[in-house]
């Protein structure tokens, strides 16, 4: 499997290592999974209330572009607080 990885942290008033936690989870499960990572995508200090920020608009431009199986989280909050942003990304 081909993935993107995603993080991102709140507010300012976090830890930006909040990043670096989050992708080394993801990277244990993608290597546990023998899957390989193809990209990857952060946000720093941006609410997940809004789908518009730069690194998470990046990373659905990557997916529009193909050559990605699997767009991969720590927790599915860390892309979005609203499960109805998702329904666009999903795939058939």
């Amino acid at each position: 499997m081909r993935v993107l990885l995603y993080a991102r942290y709140s507010t300012d008033l976090q830890d930006p290592l909040s990043i670096d936690t989050q992708l080394t989870m993801c990277r244990r499960e993608l290597a546990q999974r023998k899957w390989t990572e193809v990209g990857c995508y952060t946000d720093g200090s941006q609410s997940g209330a809004t789908i518009h920020r730069a690194g998470l608009q990046a990373l659905l431009a990557a997916v529009g572009t193909g050559g990605v199986d699997v767009v991969f989280a720590d927790a599915m909050d860390r892309v979005s607080r609203s499960q109805a942003d998702m329904l666009p990304c999903t795939k058939d």
